[in-house]
């Protein structure tokens, strides 16, 4: 299975962490940036999230759960810190609003991409200090990441079966299979799926599901596929697939949020013959021109795939 252009690394939706105009995946805080198209143009470029009014606990929280991180502890805007230095990326999202902080996309959320003039200043670029806890640190059955890449948008796909992370073999893997992977992670299609050496797994990781079969409706890869008692020995780790997830307004957008997932089936038998079968609660508001508003005392009320309920905030002003 090789579909698309492998270099389409760079999906639509993907979010990063920059300071001073660099980017590293080992960030987990810094200026947020977003690779999408501005409204005159259909071109795909990284730029700038206005933190304004609409700017949040909950759009911080999607934010670091997109990048694969428990939550947000402390977000604002650039010019309060100098922490992060100047991003000179155009502003390319506005109005950003979530309904959840258990959402894991932007996509999710309401945004335009029509900016105000009150967005036209670096100083106002978006930025967010995640909690360095992953949202697969404490994983359910069935639970799935994308490893391997320096995005969270695309990489190897793994799923968790007892006890342990393994991959999935590219046997029979088509489109709605990789939409379903997507949705389960709150993006709302593929852009890319592919196997090979380039992503493949360790020899040490065991390969959890072949043949998987999935009706483009589902939005759980364990609706489809369950957990089997023990590995498929059938494939090997050069048929691993991997998937580039990404934001297509034609779609239908995820309504996934963190523990979705969990109430899937994922019992299965000895794999003989594969079968194709919170709350945040905010007690001060800021002035986000002077001021970051940091969550405090995380209480971890389901940690399922990483529930954070945020009791109350401090606000610190520069």
């Amino acid at each position: 299975m090789k579909w698309q252009n492998l270099n389409a690394k760079n999906a639509r939706g993907t979010v990063r962490l920059v300071r001073n105009g660099v980017f590293s995946h080992t960030y987990s805080s810094g200026i947020v940036q977003i690779y999408y198209s501005a409204s005159s143009s259909s071109i795909l470029s990284w730029g700038n999230i206005c933190d304004d009014t609409s700017f949040g606990d909950n759009e911080a929280n999607v934010i670091c759960n997109q990048l694969a991180y428990n939550g947000a502890s402390v977000y604002g805007r650039a010019g309060s810190t100098s922490s992060f230095g100047i991003d000179y990326n155009a502003t390319i999202l506005d109005d950003v609003s979530c309904s959840s902080s258990s959402f894991l996309t932007l996509e999710q959320c309401s945004l335009t991409t029509i900016i105000s003039i009150t967005c036209s200043l670096n100083s106002n670029d978006a930025f967010v200090t995640c909690y360095t806890i992953r949202i697969w640190n404490n994983p359910y059955p069935g639970q799935i990441r994308l490893q391997g890449s320096i995005y969270t948008s695309y990489g190897r796909l793994e799923v968790y079966c007892n006890g342990q992370w393994g991959t999935v073999c590219d046997d029979t893997f088509g489109a709605a299979d990789a939409k379903v992977v997507c949705r389960q992670l709150g993006y709302s299609h593929y852009v890319l799926a592919h196997s090979g050496t380039l992503l493949a797994g360790s020899s040490f990781q065991p390969i959890w599901l072949d043949r998987v079969f999935c009706s483009s409706s589902y939005s759980c890869l364990a609706s489809c596929e369950s957990c089997p008692s023990s590995q498929y020995h059938n494939c090997f780790h050069s048929e691993d697939v991997a998937i580039a997830c990404e934001f297509d307004s034609t779609e239908t957008a995820s309504s996934n949020t963190l523990n979705t997932c969990q109430y899937s089936s994922t019992t299965g038998t000895t794999p003989t013959t594969p079968t194709t079968a919170t709350t945040d609660t905010t007690t001060a508001t800021t002035d986000a021109s002077t001021c970051a508003t940091t969550n405090i005392s995380p209480d971890i009320v389901g940690i399922i795939v990483g529930v954070v309920a945020v009791v109350g905030t401090t606000v610190t002003c520069i």
